[in-house]
């Protein structure tokens, strides 16, 4: 569940508060004069979004999420360090 807290909360108690992301993995919204002005997040949950979402920036990603669907209905699937090399392969080619 996320946590809403204004920005002075976080000047005073920041050690506590990113203590408390990378336990609960809950986001926090930190705010500026009750606007929200950033986002506190887990580094590791961070990271899951940049992937997501450069492969979302792949022109055909929603062809290719039909049809890993697909393989995982089949049993099919590729080792991790397979999945990295052809991710690498895709960036350097992009």
């Amino acid at each position: 569940m996320e946590k809403i807290i204004p920005i002075s909360e976080l000047q005073s108690q920041a050690k506590r508060i990113i203590e408390g992301v990378k336990q609960t993995r809950d986001p926090v919204i930190i705010t500026q004069r009750g606007r929200p002005a950033a986002l506190l997040v887990n580094y590791e949950d961070y990271e899951g979004m940049v992937a997501t979402l450069e492969e979302m920036s792949q022109p055909d990603w929603r062809e290719r999420l039909v049809e890993a669907e697909r393989d995982s209905r089949a049993g099919k699937g590729m080792e991790l360090e397979e999945f990295k090399a052809k991710r690498a392969k895709r960036a350097k080619k992009g």
